[in-house]
């Protein structure tokens, strides 16, 4: 039984020593007693690798590399132990989740803490650490009794403690009744090694630690007791002695501090003094040809506070070939700077890509940007770390076929499982688009719950208006025939597993529901097709992925079941189990390949003969890395518990401390070159601060300059570094395209970059995409306008419209070419929105007026609670109408519709008012005009030859009679506030009022059997105002602030009569009319404030705005489809356009012009309309009458 140290500093030789020991004996003998490597478990691949690499070595049956965990599990195999059931994190996590449910009414602070995300795997670390610090729950109940809680203790600890107690008594209580926890196994393997033959004859190297747990110390106490010979190496300057104090602040305080407790070890086992080798060569194995690397790994504890000497190379020493130091301009341009200078080692030097290594300090930061640029440049890669199985379409699907269940079929679950593709049967691949249309039908017509299973066939249609009945069954059968056959796809398996796990008590009756759920998806053979897909695509670390999850989710269900299958629990708890053990899956991939990449975090990543490191990140903050407290105890009370003798991991003052030898145990990775980058500013161009350690590498090797990675090439720079952009086709491209769109502004061209452009012509392979580069370069995202033969299929050569188009023409012709001639529209959602709402309103006051005159009543001599009522029921009749009875499918939907039906009602009141106070009467409602309607259109001939016609609805015309003979006014009712802007006219953005004023007074002779004046037109809000006063408002006052809120705005003919008929208060008293936008002087005349058109602007008006809808007309016909919105002062085309997704209109291309109207006064306008209608050949003679308004 003889013992050995080899130590030395990093590169001395070690694990090289252990490596040719092993092989000089395997060589000698290929059988024989055991040589067993004990190693961390993350280098047990890249230590195996290197045994076997050597060609001289013909077999290795004698010989195995092992982590302790696995030389734990072949001695339970010869010694027994293997009978008890193995459990690893997920299932202690889910037993934790358990035990957290059932004693949450005796915990103090934990009780509701199981739902909070990570909780439960921050517990399970406490547990895996005191287990290691060999504290049991017994031993932590009688250091808790026996420990005086200090007068300075929180009662936030004591609560803690009480907790933690009581949830580790019943998780070792658990774990003792059949399962063997993997922290339990060093336990057993310390008991086991002295009755093992194996270990017995066995001769042991151990090699990669820095420090040992409790546990692992007992068994390396075992191992020193039995085994033949035990070789342990440590990264150390000097021999330690048993009762040596290291330095705190020494840079190897940590294996120090090893050695010294494995010397104590060794005396209290009463064994020999161990041999102990030093290796201290003049130059480094590693570092042969790189003495400025060797320099750096014998000086770095010396750097701080110049106790090193600077380097000075040797003559003719070229310092950059060993050491690289680079800013980046962000974490983008410092990847694939890095990964440039990469491909140059590999063409240039022949450096294989498993003599590089990237290493950082925060993976998350990094994790997907080296993926994204090593895939985009074909560099194979592995990253070293385990990976979360939570994105994985299995995983996903069963999370959200529980939420289905759960959550009564709610859209977001249903289609979260369906798009994990499970749900699709095998032989339907090809139908994987009929799942779009299913949703685009479940989101129209808000499907969810009882309808997805109630076997109903789905005959759901949108009403046009709520005036009509509901549309009969839509006439595309297959379309239907599709629908039917994808929701049976769906509802079938979720069906009957919620059946089966409705009637499920116990916790294995649930985890039969789920797994005959998998079963009936046919989830295996869905997963090794997947796989054979990503292995055909070239995907392996993809296809490993697919067929390790199925034996991953088995062995949780099996761990589940194991734990508490008897137990009954509700579906809430059970959903909870299966989330907390989905949460802690984690994949441990191998590496597919044997030359790649290895990308690994700085204290983790263990790695053996890397030529090349590429350290990023060296940011402050970063390296050395800042501790955080994520625990459930804080650093305080790790501190407390630590001073009361409790063993536990060191606390995070210790991490920080030894973060110093992290940094030095990566610095000293490659033997050739060390790259060292550090990004200035973060995604969201938040400046960042290079690390400390930057400014000690230029002190300690003075002359190291730190160039600028750039995120593309700059024009100043020399050509020769240029030239590095030009590494690889893929990024090179995108910064050809960048120097081209630089030449094109004038800029100069160097050759390098046209002999670049070369290349891409002359690869077929490229040739496309530079082709695509080029049109990218002469994009300018203005639209050409249609060919008239294009502009003829879309339109026809007689275009019917409506004025509202013809104001979305005007506001923009993209826009309006979208909506209009492309016919695009966003997909219909179950929810109520603005126009759903102004339906409401235009309906029930339609159907309001024509009760009363059903029933033959005058509205103005109605009370107010009559007009409640009845609109109350008119209201009640139309909400089963509206959007598939959406205001009756929920609580909330029906608490809007009290509150519309208010709004209604507070409407019909008010214009009640008007109908009192007023000789308007309405003539009709809801109007059409069209062909074959209540009025014909308005007709037009175009400039082009084409035709059109001008078509719509009214919503209300009213009547009355005057000195000057019929009157008319249109009343057009609004759910938002709106007014008759002159501005808006004459830039043909609001045209439809006056149209339909035109409409009616060209055809009144026809309609009415003669001829009528214009009165207005008329917009009235529907809202039900928020009175809000600092002080109690009288009830007289309430009428009048009601009266001015209800005030309808537009435009009234400039005569006092007129304006009497629409408020008789004028007739009496000059002065504000309650109801309209008029005020009327003692002598008859207006105010100026009045919005009023004499006669003649009212001719004007409708000349002008005939013009206006031919003009429009014409450009439609012509193919104008300019992306071109309007500004006018605060309004822009843009605000609520559903189209900007496709447009992308920007101002920094050309022709993507904001069209920025001005505002003129209102003469000004007047003056202007005036002048263009009585010039306009089309209005010679003034306005037509009905039988020549078809010109």
């Amino acid at each position: 039984m003889s013992i050995r140290f080899v130590i030395g500093r990093a590169g001395s030789g070690k694990s090289e020593r252990c490596l040719t020991e092993m092989k000089l004996q395997l060589a000698a003998s290929q059988e024989g007693a055991p040589l067993i490597l004990l190693v961390p478990e993350q280098a047990t691949f890249q230590a195996e690798h290197a045994l076997v690499a050597d060609p001289a070595i013909r077999g290795m049956i004698r010989a195995q590399v092992l982590s302790f965990h696995r030389l734990a599990w072949r001695v339970m195999q010869e010694e027994g132990g293997t009978a008890r059931l193995p459990i690893d994190d997920t299932g202690k996590k889910l037993l934790l989740t358990s035990i957290l449910h059932k004693y949450k009414d005796e915990l103090r602070l934990f009780g509701h803490s199981a739902e909070q995300m990570g909780f439960v795997d921050r517990l399970n670390q406490l547990f895996t650490e005191m287990k290691r610090y060999c504290v049991s729950a017994e031993y932590l109940a009688k250091h808790e009794s026996g420990r005086a809680a200090s007068a300075r203790e929180s009662g936030l600890l004591r609560s803690k403690m009480h907790d933690i107690q009581l949830i580790y008594r019943q998780f070792e209580a658990e774990l003792a009744r059949q399962y063997l926890d993997g922290e339990d196994y060093l336990t057993l393997l310390a008991e086991q090694v002295p009755a093992s033959s194996y270990l017995r004859s066995a001769e042991v190297w151990i090699d990669g630690f820095h420090g040992f747990t409790p546990q692992e110390f007992q068994v390396l106490g075992a191992l020193f007791a039995a085994s033949k010979q035990v070789t342990i190496t440590l990264c150390l300057d000097r021999e330690l002695q048993a009762g040596d104090a290291p330095d705190e602040l020494d840079l190897f305080h940590g294996t120090a501090k090893t050695m010294v407790r494995l010397q104590e070890l060794i005396h209290q086992l009463g064994l020999d003094a161990p041999e102990v080798i030093v290796l201290e060569p003049e130059v480094s194995p590693r570092y042969e040809s790189a003495p400025a690397l060797a320099y750096l790994e014998r000086q770095f504890d010396r750097r701080i506070g110049g106790r090193a000497a600077k380097y000075k190379g040797r003559d003719g020493e070229k310092l950059s070939d060993q050491l690289v130091i680079r800013e980046a301009v962000h974490r983008r341009a410092e990847v694939e700077g890095a990964v440039r200078d990469m491909l140059r080692l590999v063409r240039e030097h022949g450096v294989r890509w498993r003599e590089m290594a990237v290493m950082v300090r925060n993976m998350e930061g990094y994790q997907d940007l080296l993926d994204m640029v090593l895939t985009d440049q074909g560099i194979p890669h592995f990253f070293d770390q385990k990976r979360s199985v939570l994105h994985h379409p299995l995983v996903e699907f069963i999370r959200s076929a529980l939420e289905v269940v759960m959550h009564n079929w709610h859209y977001d679950a249903v289609f979260r499982c369906i798009k994990t593709d499970f749900l699709l049967p095998l032989e339907a691949k090809d139908h994987r688009a009929d799942m779009d249309k299913l949703e685009n039908y479940v989101l129209a017509f808000g499907i969810q719950g009882y309808r997805w299973t109630d076997n109903k066939p789905w005959t759901y249609s949108l009403r046009a208006n709520l005036e009509q009945e509901e549309q009969s069954q839509p006439s595309d059968h297959e379309a239907q025939q599709a629908i039917h056959r994808s929701r049976n796809w769906v509802a079938q398996p979720l069906q009957a597993f919620a059946k089966r796990l409705g009637q499920a008590r116990t916790v294995k009756q649930r985890v039969e529901a789920v797994y005959e759920l998998l079963v009936d998806v046919n989830a295996p053979d869905k997963l090794e097709i997947w796989g054979q897909e990503a292995t055909e695509a070239g995907h392996p670390e993809k296809a490993r992925e697919h067929s390790q999850m199925w034996g991953s989710i088995m062995d949780m269900f099996d761990q589940l079941v194991e734990t508490m299958g008897e137990d009954e629990v509700s579906a809430e708890l059970f959903n909870s189990l299966i989330e907390t053990g989905m949460e802690s899956m984690k994949l441990g991939l191998v590496p597919p390949s044997m030359d790649q990449l290895l990308i690994g975090s700085m204290d983790r990543t263990r790695s053996s003969g890397i030529r090349y490191a590429y350290i990023l990140g060296v940011n402050d903050g970063v390296i050395p890395a800042q501790m955080e407290e994520k625990g459930v105890l804080t650093e305080a009370e790790r501190e407390t518990l630590l001073a009361s003798g409790l063993p536990m991991a060191d606390g995070s003052r210790r991490k920080l401390l030894d973060e110093q030898f992290i940094i030095y145990t990566s610095l000293t990775v490659p033997g050739r070159r060390l790259w060292l980058s550090y990004p200035l500013a973060d995604e969201e161009g938040k400046s960042l601060l290079p690390s400390e350690l930057i400014k000690q590498m230029r002190t300690l090797f003075p002359g190291t300059e730190a160039p600028l990675l750039l995120a593309e090439p700059s024009p100043e720079l020399p050509l020769e570094e240029q030239a590095e952009y030009l590494s690889h086709p893929v990024p090179a491209i995108a910064y050809l395209g960048t120097r081209l769109k630089h030449w094109m502004l004038g800029g100069k061209l160097p050759d390098l970059w046209w002999e670049a452009y070369n290349w891409y012509a002359d690869h077929p392979v490229w040739r496309p995409q530079l082709h695509t580069l080029i049109q990218a370069l002469h994009y300018t995202n203005a639209e050409k306008r249609l060919s008239a033969s294009t502009s003829k299929l879309l339109y026809g050569q007689h275009l019917r419209a409506s004025v509202s188009r013809m104001e979305k023409y005007v506001a923009c012709p993209f826009s309006h070419f979208v909506s209009h001639g492309l016919r695009l529209q966003d997909r219909h959602v179950y929810r109520l929105e603005a126009p759903d709402i102004g339906q409401l309103f235009h309906a029930a006051l339609n159907r309001f007026v024509q009760g009363l005159q059903q029933d033959q009543l005058e509205w103005g001599e109605l009370s107010a609670e009559a007009c409640m009522e009845r609109s109350a029921a008119v209201v009640d009749e139309l909400t089963p109408r509206l959007q598939s009875e959406i205001l009756l499918s929920s609580s909330r939907y029906g608490y809007i519709a009290r509150k519309l039906k208010q709004v209604v009602g507070k409407a019909v009141v008010m214009l009640g008012q008007h109908a009192k106070h007023g000789k308007f009467a309405p003539l009709g409602l809801e109007i059409d005009f069209g062909p074959g309607k209540t009025l014909p259109p308005l007709t037009f001939q175009l400039e082009n030859g084409c035709t059109m016609e001008i078509i719509g609805r009214i919503d209300r015309v009213d009547r009355a009679e005057g000195e000057q003979g019929v009157l008319l006014r249109v009343i057009d009712y609004k759910s938002s506030q709106t007014a008759l802007q002159l501005s808006e006219v004459y830039y043909g953005l609001s045209l439809q009022m006056l149209t339909y004023l035109d409409v009616i007074l060209t055809h009144a002779k026809t309609w009415l059997g003669v001829q009528a004046k214009p009165a207005g037109v008329l917009y009235f809000h529907v809202h039900n105002p928020m009175l809000q006063r600092k002080n109690a408002l009288y009830s007289d006052e309430v009428e009048k602030e009601l009266f001015k809120r209800y005030k309808m705005k537009g435009l009234v003919t400039a005569d006092a009569e007129v304006a009497g008929l629409m408020d008789d208060e004028l007739t009496v008293q000059a002065g504000h009319s309650r109801l309209i936008p008029v005020a009327l002087k003692k002598d008859g005349s207006f105010y100026s404030t009045s919005s009023v058109a004499t006669e003649e602007q009212w001719d004007t008006l409708r000349q002008y705005v005939r013009g206006q809808v031919k003009r429009i007309g014409t450009d439609i016909t012509d193919g104008h489809v300019e992306i071109a919105p309007f500004r006018l002062g605060k309004k822009t085309a843009c605000t609520f356009c559903d189209y900007a997704s496709i447009c992308q209109i920007d101002p920094l291309f050309e022709g993507n012009d904001i069209q920025v109207l001005r505002q003129p006064s209102k003469d000004q306008l007047w003056a202007d309309m005036a002048s263009r209608s009585g010039h306009s050949a089309w209005q010679e003679g003034g306005l037509p009458d009905e039988s020549s308004s078809r010109a």
